[in-house]
């Protein structure tokens, strides 16, 4: 561990003014490591490693920023706070890429270096080395969650944090669940289909990858990456197989009218179930079938694009149609219909039947409530 000089009275006249008279809780919490408050900051706010990297970004920045402006306050062994670290990674598909890790130094006390106007600079600081004010401001943001942590822990004094406007770090709880996406009505389904123009070779792979959705319930990237070997005849129908999130692989049978669609597809591009390859392919502006296969940004774009045509929503931003909504579609029509509900966790693959409930919206009713079912 990090250990200040043998007591804090030897330090300068003009660091022990700075640093301010301390209670044994912050003369405790003074001798850690400063990197253990960059830890515990990363454990209570960041919950990714997307998040992770970018608060490590911020406080880099933040404690460069506070040496400094203060760093001669304080013994040259406590410097430097943070120090930057190239690294070369390998990253899915063996693609490399280059992270700047951050090493960091010294005891946590120097934090009492911070003062009312320490965040501001930080801030005009940013900006001056070319940050946008919206990036300066998510780097304030992490800053400003760092120095809540290091107020909840003791190592940062109370009157720069009352200066600065923090309170003690308090994670926040997951109070609800955000609602699920959309739901298709059956006349929005036709209208969907309909948009599609079923007389050319693109038009019928698209219908086929909107049926598996409506009557599959199939992911994005179930039907992108669906291979003609995954439908299997069985007992005079064939059945999906598909390996899913969590590697769980799930079957059921191919309903009617989406069979009806994948083998018009499959007759159009010169293709046949059970040969190993790929079931849905490009297709160039010749209406001919292309080379590469169809991944699920493409069929994301349809969807979206469809969705649009048929009149139900905007072709881009957030309330444009997507894949889950024709997965939801289908999930939800078969319960109305009858359907069990662990007859339907079990065709969309959830481990929880609370999961699938929440899933097809099971919570939002049908317009009763349990007053409807109370008679004297």
């Amino acid at each position: 561990m990090t250990t200040l000089p043998a007591t804090l009275a030897s330090l300068t006249p003009a660091t022990r003014k700075a640093l301010g008279r301390l209670t044994a809780p912050e003369k405790a919490a003074a001798v850690r490591p400063l990197g253990e408050v960059v830890a515990a900051t990363l454990q209570a706010a960041a919950r990714s490693e997307h998040t992770r990297r970018a608060y490590q970004t911020s406080l880099g920045y933040f404690l460069t920023y506070l040496e400094a402006r203060s760093g001669d306050m304080v013994p040259a062994e406590w410097r430097p706070f943070a120090q930057p670290e190239k690294q070369t990674e390998t990253v899915t598909g063996g693609r490399k890429v280059t992270r700047t890790l951050w090493a960091y130094r010294g005891p946590a006390v120097v934090l009492r270096l911070v003062d009312a106007g320490t965040v501001d600079a930080f801030r005009a600081w940013r900006e001056s080395e070319g940050d946008s004010t919206n990036t300066a401001s998510k780097h304030v943001a992490a800053v400003r969650s760092f120095l809540a942590v290091a107020y909840r822990d003791h190592a940062l004094g109370t009157e720069a944090a009352q200066r600065l406007g923090l309170r003690p770090y308090h994670q926040r709880q997951k109070r609800d669940r955000q609602p699920v996406g959309r739901r298709l009505t059956g006349e929005e389904v036709r209208a969907l289909r309909a948009a599609v123009d079923a007389g050319t070779r693109k038009g019928k792979r698209d219908l086929a990858m909107l049926d598996l959705g409506l009557y599959g319930a199939l992911r994005a990237q179930e039907i992108a990456g669906l291979r003609l070997t995954d439908l299997v005849l069985d007992q005079g129908r064939y059945w999906v197989k598909v390996t899913g999130k969590g590697e769980k692989t799930r079957r059921f049978p191919l309903a009617t009218v989406a069979y009806g669609s994948l083998t018009a597809w499959l007759d159009a591009a010169g293709l046949a179930l059970g040969e190993d390859k790929r079931a849905f392919w490009s297709v160039n502006k010749g209406d001919k079938v292309g080379t590469s296969p169809v991944n699920t940004s493409v069929f994301g774009r349809l969807v979206a694009e469809y969705g649009h045509r048929a009149g139900l929503a905007p072709e881009s931003g957030p309330s444009r149609l997507s894949p889950h909504d024709l997965r939801r579609t289908a999930a939800r029509t078969a319960h109305d219909r009858g359907a069990p509900l662990l007859l339907v966790q079990k065709w969309l693959g959830h481990a929880d039947p609370t999961t699938t409930a929440h899933y097809i919206g099971l919570e939002d009713g049908n317009g009763q409530s349990a007053v409807d079912f109370v008679a004297y």
